[in-house]
């Protein structure tokens, strides 16, 4: 595991760029938080500045759907014409696979050929959506090793929660306790078959970079996490 410092764009091995954006980029999300409806002009603002043809997202309900994205499409400014996923894969050039997040893990993986990204919370972590993402970039086809990378998200340091989380992934405990996500993450990205797996390890709880809703409960707004071949 090698950690990532600074924020930034970070190549994966395979050919893909992922980018996690932070609070200075704006809300990305259209219908959450503060300045909501500046979302579709700071997902714009971001496909630009990354020189992609398209954003593809969906829309997220803490579940283990993936979706393969096989045509650039166009981002809606709100979600309802959005496909209910947790996560996007691809194998087209130019097309910047996305999730947005305030707490919960974005996870990029890539092989040669194919990159994903998927939104990962307690509820998604325990659906199986990082087995169901691994399986959706082998159906469009990458090859080799897999290598992945976590985003900024609730750290061990600060999320507590309570028994029937912890019980939920393998962590039982008694009454109420932190609990590592990131390194449930890792757990299950290496069952999943991924050789290798880096962070950009911060708390969005305690980091005022990052939107937290844990911190700023419904003023929160989302960042975006975006995975492209490059």
């Amino acid at each position: 595991m090698t950690g990532l410092e600074t924020t930034g764009t970070f190549v994966l091995p395979g050919g893909a760029s992922v980018l996690f954006t932070t609070k200075a980029d704006g809300n990305m999300s259209s219908v959450g938080g503060t300045d909501a409806q500046d979302g579709a002009g700071n997902r714009e603002r971001l496909r630009l500045r990354l020189g992609l043809a398209a954003l593809a997202r969906g829309y997220q309900v803490h579940g283990s759907a993936v979706q393969i994205v096989t045509a650039p499409g166009q981002d809606p400014p709100d979600n309802d014409s959005l496909a209910h996923a947790d996560g996007q894969v691809t194998c087209l050039e130019g097309v910047g696979v996305t999730v947005l997040s305030a707490d919960c893990l974005p996870i990029a993986v890539a092989g040669e050929g194919s990159v994903g990204v998927l939104h990962a919370g307690w509820r998604g972590l325990a659906a199986g959506v990082i087995g169901q993402g691994v399986a959706a970039l082998r159906e469009v086809g990458a090859k080799g090793p897999l290598h992945a990378v976590v985003g900024p998200c609730a750290g061990a340091c600060c999320y507590e929660v309570g028994p029937e989380v912890h019980s939920a992934l393998d962590s039982p405990v008694e009454g109420r306790a932190n609990i590592d996500l990131r390194a449930i993450a890792h757990r299950m990205l290496a069952e999943a078959g991924v050789a290798t797996v880096r962070d950009l390890d911060a708390c969005t709880i305690c980091d005022e970079r990052f939107f937290s809703h844990r911190r700023e409960g419904e003023r929160a707004g989302r960042m975006a996490a975006v995975a492209w071949l490059s």
